[in-house]
Protein backbone atom coordinates (compact mmCIF):
# COMPACT_ATOMS: atom_id res chain seq x y z
CA UNK A 1 0.00 0.00 0.00
CA UNK A 2 1.47 3.06 -0.62
CA UNK A 3 1.36 5.82 2.13
CA UNK A 4 -0.40 9.74 1.55
CA UNK A 5 1.33 10.38 4.48
CA UNK A 6 3.91 13.51 3.97
CA UNK A 7 7.70 13.15 5.52
CA UNK A 8 9.58 15.47 5.37
CA UNK A 9 9.77 19.17 3.91
CA UNK A 10 8.83 18.20 0.39
CA UNK A 11 5.81 18.91 -1.13
CA UNK A 12 4.87 19.46 -4.94
CA UNK A 13 5.94 23.03 -6.21
CA UNK A 14 2.57 24.42 -7.10
CA UNK A 15 4.15 27.69 -8.87
CA UNK A 16 5.14 27.56 -12.56
CA UNK A 17 8.69 29.21 -13.30
CA UNK A 18 8.74 32.41 -15.63
CA UNK A 19 10.51 31.74 -18.68
CA UNK A 20 13.35 33.74 -19.79
CA UNK A 21 11.95 36.37 -22.19
CA UNK A 22 14.67 37.77 -25.22
CA UNK A 23 13.70 39.90 -27.92
CA UNK A 24 13.61 38.35 -31.18
CA UNK A 25 16.64 40.82 -32.58
CA UNK A 26 19.44 41.65 -30.60
CA UNK A 27 20.59 45.15 -31.09
CA UNK A 28 23.96 45.38 -29.12
CA UNK A 29 27.00 45.55 -31.58
CA UNK A 30 28.24 42.72 -33.38
CA UNK A 31 31.57 41.98 -31.78
CA UNK A 32 34.19 41.90 -34.80
CA UNK A 33 35.19 38.17 -36.17
CA UNK A 34 38.09 36.96 -34.94
CA UNK A 35 41.38 37.31 -36.50
CA UNK A 36 43.43 34.24 -37.63
CA UNK A 37 41.52 32.81 -40.64
CA UNK A 38 40.40 34.50 -43.84
CA UNK A 39 36.60 34.39 -42.88
CA UNK A 40 34.34 33.79 -46.62
CA UNK A 41 31.68 36.16 -47.58
CA UNK A 42 29.31 33.92 -46.19
CA UNK A 43 31.13 33.23 -42.76
CA UNK A 44 31.19 37.28 -42.37
CA UNK A 45 27.73 37.15 -42.98
CA UNK A 46 26.30 34.20 -41.19
CA UNK A 47 27.86 35.91 -38.28
CA UNK A 48 26.05 38.70 -38.34
CA UNK A 49 23.22 36.88 -38.57
CA UNK A 50 24.17 34.99 -34.95
CA UNK A 51 24.66 38.11 -33.69
CA UNK A 52 21.36 39.71 -34.51
CA UNK A 53 19.45 36.59 -33.77
CA UNK A 54 17.59 36.29 -30.56
CA UNK A 55 19.93 33.71 -29.09
CA UNK A 56 22.67 36.74 -28.95
CA UNK A 57 20.72 38.61 -26.16
CA UNK A 58 21.83 35.54 -24.09
CA UNK A 59 25.57 36.44 -24.78
CA UNK A 60 28.22 37.67 -23.34
CA UNK A 61 31.07 38.62 -25.37
CA UNK A 62 33.27 35.87 -24.09
CA UNK A 63 31.35 33.41 -26.35
CA UNK A 64 33.06 34.87 -29.74
CA UNK A 65 35.42 32.22 -30.07
CA UNK A 66 32.33 29.39 -29.50
CA UNK A 67 30.46 31.65 -32.17
CA UNK A 68 33.30 31.60 -34.79
CA UNK A 69 33.69 27.59 -34.07
CA UNK A 70 30.01 27.32 -34.86
CA UNK A 71 30.35 29.57 -37.95
CA UNK A 72 33.41 27.20 -39.03
CA UNK A 73 31.32 24.49 -38.36
CA UNK A 74 28.58 24.96 -40.21
CA UNK A 75 30.33 26.49 -43.13
CA UNK A 76 32.02 22.67 -43.14
CA UNK A 77 28.78 21.36 -42.88
CA UNK A 78 27.35 23.30 -45.37
CA UNK A 79 29.85 22.35 -48.21
CA UNK A 80 29.78 18.51 -47.13
CA UNK A 81 33.66 18.53 -45.09
CA UNK A 82 32.44 17.32 -41.91
CA UNK A 83 32.71 14.27 -39.81
CA UNK A 84 30.36 12.18 -38.14
CA UNK A 85 32.37 13.40 -34.89
CA UNK A 86 32.57 16.82 -35.78
CA UNK A 87 29.13 16.78 -36.46
CA UNK A 88 28.20 16.01 -32.85
CA UNK A 89 29.92 18.95 -31.68
CA UNK A 90 28.59 20.70 -34.10
CA UNK A 91 25.12 20.20 -32.89
CA UNK A 92 26.37 20.39 -28.97
CA UNK A 93 27.48 23.83 -29.63
CA UNK A 94 24.15 24.57 -31.35
CA UNK A 95 22.25 23.93 -27.79
CA UNK A 96 24.81 25.44 -25.58
CA UNK A 97 24.42 28.66 -27.57
CA UNK A 98 20.21 28.34 -27.72
CA UNK A 99 20.28 28.25 -31.55
CA UNK A 100 17.60 25.11 -31.54
CA UNK A 101 14.64 24.89 -30.65
CA UNK A 102 14.83 22.02 -28.31
CA UNK A 103 17.76 24.07 -26.36
CA UNK A 104 15.39 26.75 -26.01
CA UNK A 105 12.54 24.65 -24.15
CA UNK A 106 15.29 23.18 -22.15
CA UNK A 107 16.31 26.72 -20.47
CA UNK A 108 12.93 28.14 -20.51
CA UNK A 109 13.61 30.74 -22.90
CA UNK A 110 10.61 32.06 -24.80
CA UNK A 111 11.41 35.47 -27.43
CA UNK A 112 9.33 38.05 -26.19
CA UNK A 113 6.28 38.85 -28.15
CA UNK A 114 5.12 42.10 -29.60
CA UNK A 115 3.74 44.21 -26.49
CA UNK A 116 5.35 41.91 -23.68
Amino acid sequence: MISTTRRGNYAPRQDKIQPILIDAVCTLPVPPLPAGRTWTDREQQRWQELWTSSAANLWAEDVVGIVAVYVVLESQFLNGRISAGVLGEFRQIAEQLALTPASRIRLNIRIREAGE
